[in-house]
């Protein structure tokens, strides 16, 4: 089996975040790791997107070009995946020209097969600036719920606009109005490829649930797709260089054209029913059959019988959850309608991450940067952190509390405490790893060794679903036994010194198993404990000479968290002029001026407790969701900005509070007849009663 590993191309408009780390490029490279540590054919490639309106926009508030900002970020965004010890056997970028070159041939395929055709629209021209403007470059208000809003979409309510919809729009590069003029763009067919993409999505076994029902509802709506814009950066339209490719179309072609940058090997990873398959010598591999990638720390992995003639290719994409519907949904029509490619086997999408229960904000500074992270805490911290704390496929939060609770409590005191005395006792008493008749072992020695097989197995089979949280807990538990094993035998009063090789060998297995299955999640720790033991990443022990052992992982202590925590708030405080100090004002918990009512304004709430019969999505809302809810007389529909929050099949019997008696509103055409009550902003809490009170019950 050959696997080809992508990572969502990162944005060049500034360096990555956690959340980037934990969505996308660490689980990625934990399944290229474990794969090639199973002696698996497997290559992992990404890179960046450097066209988009957003970085032409950047370059003219900049006086730079946009060269100048894809550059500057590819650079930074390779530096923290370096740092993250994210390895890739190809990186590339979008504006390279082996990529404008693939990107063209694809498009002219596509134009070839009949499913790109020309259409005059109407758009939006500056005459100010003298130019079309694209939908980013168009700002104003959105016609479903007045909130602000951009040419591609409302910040408010996530309905997906046309520039032309906006109220009051107006060019974000001159402030002037602009006028509506016709203009010729070229479409792609995707409706046509609507059976297609059903039965694709449906006998796709690897498919993660939550992604594969994502996509069956968005292709209940399939409407052709706008491919071109009128900008100068990026991929020209073959036919018309005044014209450029939409980001979206061309970006997921770096896929493949960053694969090709490996030589033709890419052929065998990406073009349909290509024969006689044969890794032999891959650039930069060095005449092995993966048995020493370049950048895997030069450790040596096996290559298991039978893998040689394997034909069968996996495609799998790493994402965040903000682009599953392009991985999904677009990128795969792309490739049914251009017709030479692999589909992908899977769309990996990691949950959003919050920081200390807030949305992640760049511009609010609300952020953690991982070049911050790492120049503070060990890179691998981080890895073990963000993949224990969540499930990949649900949101999670980082906390920094939590993060210094997790390290100290699971990862030092079950996991290092377990490696640190079995080899401090093991160099005390032998001085190297002590090699022991198997069939001599008694049957407790014998049990724990079982249970490194049962946890070899689990976690084999919880990294191939994408399940990581699942596979440290299979870790954790094995540390668990060890720790129990070692206390119970008590080698320390053990006096036969081939009973005593027996418990040490016992304990040293356990070790050379954690290690192995530990090295994909935190590949420099376990690196530094196997060169104390003498030992390479597989689960074989040689019974080499130990050194002296010394504590590899470190405590998270209370002073760097406060030092950190201080950082974060200090980029959040707002500035001040001091002529507000001290004076005395009711506030909010944001900081607004909140305003007192009297208890008669209350009165006038009809608030009751409802419950949820029924939840589903509202195609084309990034925020919505459909309920149908019970109040007790009667049932009604309500429309509740809490998607993202709340997976609709998780909702249906949570009692709740309802506001009755609100005017009936449509929001993104769905009548909505009362107001679901919730708590926060950035992390979305129902409200919900503490006690089983009967569905109707007032609140008063």
């Amino acid at each position: 089996m050959k696997y080809l590993i992508t990572t969502a191309l990162a944005y060049t408009n500034g360096p990555l975040h956690l959340g980037h780390a934990r969505s996308t490029y660490i689980p990625a490279d934990i399944m290229t790791r474990y794969l090639k540590l199973k002696g698996e054919d497997v290559i992992h490639v990404g890179g960046t997107d450097n066209h988009g309106v957003p970085i032409t926009l950047t370059a003219e508030k900049e006086g730079v070009t946009p060269e100048d900002i894809v550059e500057k970020y590819h650079n930074e965004i390779k530096h923290d995946l370096d740092s993250l010890n994210v390895v890739f056997d190809s990186f590339g970028r979008t504006h390279s020209d082996i990529h404008i070159k693939t990107a063209q041939e694809f498009y002219k395929k596509l134009r070839e097969n009949g499913y790109i055709y020309e259409k005059e629209i109407e758009q939006f021209y500056c005459p100010k600036c003298d130019r079309f403007l694209a939908d980013r470059y168009v700002e104003g208000t959105c016609p479903f719920c007045d909130g602000e809003a951009r040419g591609d979409h409302c910040e408010v309510c996530g309905r997906h606009l046309e520039p032309t919809e906006l109220i009051d729009p107006y060019c974000v590069h001159c402030n002037a109005k602009p006028e509506i003029r016709k203009t010729t763009h070229y479409f792609f067919k995707l409706s046509a490829l609507n059976s297609d993409l059903e039965e694709y999505i449906k006998s796709s076994e690897e498919m993660p649930e939550h992604v594969k029902n994502l996509a069956l509802r968005w292709i209940e709506e399939l409407h052709d797709w706008d491919i071109s814009r009128d900008i100068k950066w990026g991929v020209p339209i073959p036919e018309n260089p005044n014209q450029v490719m939409y980001v979206w179309l061309e970006a997921p072609i770096g896929y493949i054209s960053f694969t090709k940058q490996l030589g033709d090997v890419w052929k065998e990873y990406w073009l349909k029913n290509y024969e006689n398959l044969r890794f032999s010598n891959p650039v930069g591999y060095e005449n092995q059959r993966f048995s020493n990638p370049v950048g895997y720390e030069n450790q040596r992995f096996s290559n298991p019988v039978g893998k040689e003639n394997e034909e069968d290719v996996k495609i799998y994409h790493f994402i965040g959850k903000d682009i599953t519907v392009h991985h999904s949904v677009f990128w795969p029509g792309m490739i049914l309608a251009n017709g030479d490619y692999n589909l992908p086997s899977s769309v990996i999408s990691g949950g959003y991450l919050t920081l200390e229960g807030r949305k992640m904000s760049t511009s609010k500074k609300w952020v953690v940067w991982v070049k911050d992270f790492v120049e503070n805490f060990e890179s691998d911290y981080l890895r073990y952190f963000l993949m224990i704390n969540a499930p990949l496929n649900r949101d999670s939060d980082f906390s920094w509390d939590e993060f210094q609770k997790r390290i100290n409590t699971e990862l030092i005191d079950i996991i290092g405490n377990f490696i640190h005395r079995t080899l401090v006792f093991t160099q005390r008493k032998f001085k190297e790893v002590p090699i022991a008749d198997k069939e001599s072992l008694k049957e407790e020695d014998k049990a724990l060794l079982m249970k490194c097989e049962e946890t070899l197995t689990n976690v084999d089979k919880n990294i191939r679903s994408y399940n990581f949280k699942d596979a440290l807990m299979n870790i954790i538990h094995l540390a668990k036994e060890g720790n129990t094993y070692f206390q119970s035998m008590e080698p320390w009063t053990i006096k036969d010194e081939t009973r005593l090789k027996e418990v040490l060998y016992t304990c040293c297995t356990v070790v050379k198993y954690i290690l192995y299955l530990l090295y994909p999640f935190m590949p420099k720790k376990t690196l530094e404990i196997l060169d104390l033991m003498g030992e390479e990443v597989d689960l074989e022990l040689r019974g080499k000479k130990l050194k002296k052992p010394k504590v590899i992982f470190k405590k998270v202590e209370d002073e760097d968290i406060k030092k950190m925590k201080e950082k974060l708030m200090a980029s959040k405080e707002p500035k001040t002029d001091g002529k507000n100090k001290g004076k005395n004002k009711t506030k909010k918990s944001n900081g607004e001026k909140m305003e007192l009512i009297g208890i008669d304004y209350f009165d006038n709430l009809d608030l009751r407790v409802a419950q949820i019969l029924e939840a589903e999505d509202i195609p084309k809302s990034k925020k919505l969701l459909k309920l149908i809810v019970d109040i007790g007389d009667e049932k009604r529909q309500v429309v509740a900005g809490i998607k993202g929050h709340y997976e609709p099949e998780e909702l249906v019997g949570k009692k709740i509070v309802l506001v009755c008696n609100l005017k009936p509103a449509k929001l993104c055409g769905v009548e909505s007849q009362g107001m679901v009550l919730a708590a926060g902003d950035d992390v979305v809490a129902l409200l919900t009663p503490d006690k089983d009170v009967p569905v109707g019950s007032k609140i008063c």
